[in-house]
């Protein structure tokens, strides 16, 4: 190949069907291991009916623990935790309270919604309560 142009188009081509098999083994991989949670779910109702309420809870639990290990060892991250400073581009402030002792006014009192990064890129801002100062006037979101 001579010509520089063909070149370029014949490497950029080369690129993306490189990037593009990288891409359909990460998306594989990520479907496999929420195969397994859903294998888990299976199990369960399989055997749901001998649980008391309490066991079945603790086994619903340690599912839901394994499908968020997945996804965050996958590079999902959760925002919106309690303690967290609210940044307007990461929280979406559903309602404020009070201050309680030991906690700064725009302090993540408790979340509404979960919220999630990933790579860096906000891809849901999480619904959280804040903490504002104490005479600040106590409000909720209008919808």
């Amino acid at each position: 190949m001579s010509d520089p142009t063909a070149r370029l188009v014949y490497e950029h081509a080369r690129d993306l069907t490189a990037r593009d098999a990288a891409h359909r083994a990460l998306t594989e991989r990520l479907l496999l291991r929420c195969a397994d949670v859903l294998d888990s779910f299976d199990r369960l109702l399989a055997d749901g009916a001998g649980y008391d309420a309490a066991t079945y809870r603790r086994s619903v639990a340690l599912i839901a623990g394994q499908l968020e290990t997945v996804l965050a060892e996958e590079g999902l991250e959760r925002i919106g935790l309690p303690g967290e400073r609210a940044e307007p581009a990461n929280h979406h402030v559903t309602e404020t309270r009070a201050a309680p002792p030991g906690t700064g006014a725009g302090e993540v009192l408790e979340t509404v919604q979960r919220g999630y990064r990933y790579r860096g890129d906000v891809l849901r801002a999480a619904r959280v309560v804040v903490a504002v100062d104490g005479e600040t006037e106590q409000g909720t979101e209008r919808e």
